[in-house]
């Protein structure tokens, strides 16, 4: 086997960034309590308490945490065995990357209604898609009825505010490029980068040719060869800071809306990263003191 090529230090750092800040708002989403009663969510709640909004935005932004840990834990554990090595193909970044964009994206676009209301709608056009999803998964007549049962329920505790056209499911595409304007990506770039990931996660050919270096090896058959690929780090860096985004922001928003007081979260957050994360050798102790006591 050929001896693996190292990554740029500017790529690591960018890696290493992405996955420090995912264990920031896992711990960040942990630490939030329930909605206060004066919060955003307790507003959007009572439109709909079976099912809350609080609930169910909390449990998209733990699948997106969830799918960049494991990246954090691959690229920056907390603990380094001396003799690892860590070889990086095309495709696991691209796929933590995408699922995570498309869980904290349902989030950012639960809580960028401009009302209560508006939040309350998104939040059941989100609970119908979960439902679609679901009874399309039973395998059994039964299952079907039940999870049509599930929609209809809804449906009728809601008819007094909101029609039912008007609780159509989403997509993730309409939900990534709503929620790019809040992360300060453009609709484009981001369905760019959501579509380049998918199709990576996917198999298909064109993301191995297009986010891929591709170097002629041998000519087996006329105009047949084998081939050599590298990833294209940038682009691949380019997915993961973007999920990393998405994800911030939605746990931002997550506070905002329960009443926390974010500034006070996000400094007691950074000095608890600071306590955990492994520092250089060479690191100064002093500037490593002051990040663990209080955020620099």
């Amino acid at each position: 086997m050929d001896a693996p090529s190292p990554i740029d230090e500017s790529i690591v750092e960018r890696w290493v960034r992405v996955a420090h800040s995912a264990r920031l708002s896992g711990h960040l989403l942990q630490g939030f309590s329930d909605p206060s009663s004066l919060s955003n969510f307790s507003s959007v709640n009572a439109f709909y308490p079976w099912e809350k909004a609080s609930d169910w935005h909390r449990s998209y932004l733990a699948a997106a945490i969830e799918h960049l840990i494991l990246w954090a834990d691959l690229v920056a554990p907390l603990k380094f065995h001396p003799e690892q090595v860590v070889h990086h193909t095309l495709r696991p970044a691209y796929t933590l990357s995408r699922a995570a964009i498309e869980a904290a994206c349902q989030a950012i676009w639960l809580t960028s209604g401009t009302t209560a209301r508006e939040c309350a709608r998104r939040h059941l056009s989100l609970i119908r898609w979960d439902y679609s999803e679901y009874r399309k998964s039973q395998s059994s007549p039964e299952g079907k009825v039940s999870a049509s049962s599930m929609d209809a329920r809804l449906l009728e505790r809601t008819s007094q505010h909101f029609e039912e056209s008007s609780l159509r499911p989403p997509s993730h595409l309409s939900t990534i490029r709503a929620a790019a304007e809040c992360v300060d990506i453009s609709a484009d770039d981001l369905e760019r980068i959501w579509r380049a990931a998918s199709g990576a996660a996917h198999g298909k050919i064109w993301p191995s040719l297009t986010l891929q270096t591709v170097i002629p090896i041998h000519e087996y058959e006329p105009g047949q060869w084998r081939t050599l690929k590298l990833p294209d780090l940038e682009f691949m860096t380019e997915a993961l800071e973007a999920a990393e985004r998405v994800l911030t922001v939605g746990v931002f928003q997550h506070g905002a809306f329960c009443g926390a007081d974010m500034e006070i979260a996000w400094a007691a957050g950074r000095q608890w990263l600071a306590s955990v994360v492994p520092f250089k050798e060479d690191a100064d102790p002093e500037v490593i003191e002051r990040l663990r006591r209080k955020e620099s």
